[in-house]
């Protein structure tokens, strides 16, 4: 997914959704992200939710702001058993130059999240 603020403006968002995932234990959930925004620019986001199945965003799994460089980061996120589908929201923020890209998603189930895969970086739950 590649959020190019060119093309849009403040505030605007794009999702990515998974397919429907069946989980029958807490399950660790990798991606590799890019956030390059202007310095001074607190409104460009990456979140990730928990879509369910009526359709909202029932729970914030991993938000992270503002400008992280030019370097891909390496994110693990522990997502609960249930069924339901990830939403990645990216949201423009105040300048042009306010991308993010994202890549290399993945699933491993079997529970396999530990204490030693939370984030540094952004809220993680679970």
């Amino acid at each position: 997914m590649l959020l190019d603020s060119s093309k849009g403006q403040t505030g605007d968002q794009v999702t990515l959704l998974s397919p429907t995932l069946t989980l029958s234990a807490r399950s660790l959930l990798k991606f590799s992200y890019q956030m390059l925004l202007n310095s001074t620019d607190t409104v460009g986001s990456l979140t990730v939710y928990r879509f369910c199945l009526l359709h909202t965003y029932d729970q914030v799994l991993f938000q992270v702001r503002g400008n992280k460089g030019v370097t891909w980061k390496s994110e693990f996120v522990c997502l609960p058993a249930g069924k339901y589908q990830l939403a990645f929201v990216g949201t423009v923020g105040l300048a042009s130059l306010s991308d993010i890209a994202l890549d290399d998603i993945v699933v491993f189930e079997h529970d396999h999240c530990f204490e030693e895969h939370s984030s540094s970086e952004g809220i993680v739950i679970c």
